[in-house]
């Protein structure tokens, strides 16, 4: 007989790393150091465990603001992060349990986003509705061989990769302490202003590394044009991805007009998937599409052999 129980702020960083690495796949918003970010900057950060029985069958962090100094705003990111295949009745317990903590007559206002396919239906038979609809992005499976990565590809990406191969310049992989780092964020500040468009500030990513082990949080890459007489010589392209649990997520890509030129983007993000791979992360989520306002861009993460996934909406 199934028994539901919810347990708060209870965990450590590294039991609920363990549990993390438990899900076929998360968000890096459900990563222990995407709340301990909110957590420096004086936001409250609730944590919980639902167990079944004993077992934790799912885990989440969330995230609550206030406005006018009375209303709160609670908001479970790309979560519950399911740790195994649970009945709709045991989803639904956990939900309702949880959204409990947060009751509106005190001023609360409890939403959820879960990270799954869409699955309207199933939430607003729990009672939920959907307040906003759910994006489209492109995830990347690393389980399968390099050889069966590489076919997935389009023919054209890795023509270009080939290209960036036989175009002179070093590949340099690290992390948020990298030589180039720092260089990275100030081009994504500059490429957000320039370009018009509101992703995740720049700075998250060095603080995301800080919270684990070198190269465990922030995978960077840099290409380098090697030339002697200039060892320091500033990178003609660079990325920077995030790890989280067994996933990970493309978060920044800046590329110049020289690595435009020589299709340098496209040979790191191939090495990267490489390199995740080795590291033990078997999904790369390429971030959402949008085949109307950005169809360019679209296209060309849709050329690294991703499948478009339809995720589900935010639901109150």
């Amino acid at each position: 007989m199934s028994q539901i129980n919810i347990n708060w702020n209870g965990i450590s960083q590294k039991e609920w790393d363990i549990l993390l690495n438990r899900a076929e796949r998360c968000a890096f918003q459900q990563a222990w150091a995407y709340g301990a970010i909110f957590e420096q900057n004086n936001r409250e950060v609730s944590r919980f465990v639902a167990c079944d029985n004993g077992e934790a069958v799912a885990i989440g962090q969330i995230i609550t603001r206030r406005y006018l100094g009375f209303l709160r705003f609670s908001f479970l990111l790309k979560g519950p992060v399911w740790l195994k295949t649970i009945t709709i009745v045991q989803q639904k317990e956990i939900l309702q349990n949880i959204r409990a903590r947060y009751p509106l007559k005190r001023f609360n206002l409890f939403a959820f986003n879960p990270e799954e396919k869409a699955g309207m239906e199933k939430y607003e038979d729990m009672g939920f509705r959907e307040i906003i609809t759910g994006n489209s992005t492109v995830l990347i499976d690393l389980t399968v061989s390099e050889d069966a990565l590489w076919k997935n590809l389009y023919g054209k990406n890795r023509t270009d990769i080939r290209k960036a191969e036989k175009s002179g310049f070093e590949v340099i992989f690290g992390d948020h302490n990298s030589l180039y780092a720092d260089w990275l964020l100030k081009k994504e500040r500059r490429q957000q202003k320039e370009k018009k468009y509101q992703g995740l500030p720049a700075e998250l990513s060095k603080s995301y590394g800080q919270i684990y082990s070198p190269e465990q949080g922030v995978f960077t890459a840099f290409a380098v044009k090697k030339e002697p007489d200039s060892p320091h010589s500033p990178p003609i392209s660079g990325i920077l991805v995030l790890r989280h649990g067994k996933s990970a997520t493309y978060h920044i890509g800046w590329n110049g007009k020289e690595g435009r030129k020589c299709r340098a983007l496209n040979l790191l993000l191939w090495r990267m998937m490489l390199r995740l791979q080795q590291a033990g992360v078997e999904t790369l989520d390429f971030g959402g599409i949008n085949t109307t306002k950005a169809a360019d861009i679209a296209r060309y993460k849709l050329s690294f052999g991703g499948d478009v996934v339809e995720m589900s909406g935010t639901y109150m």
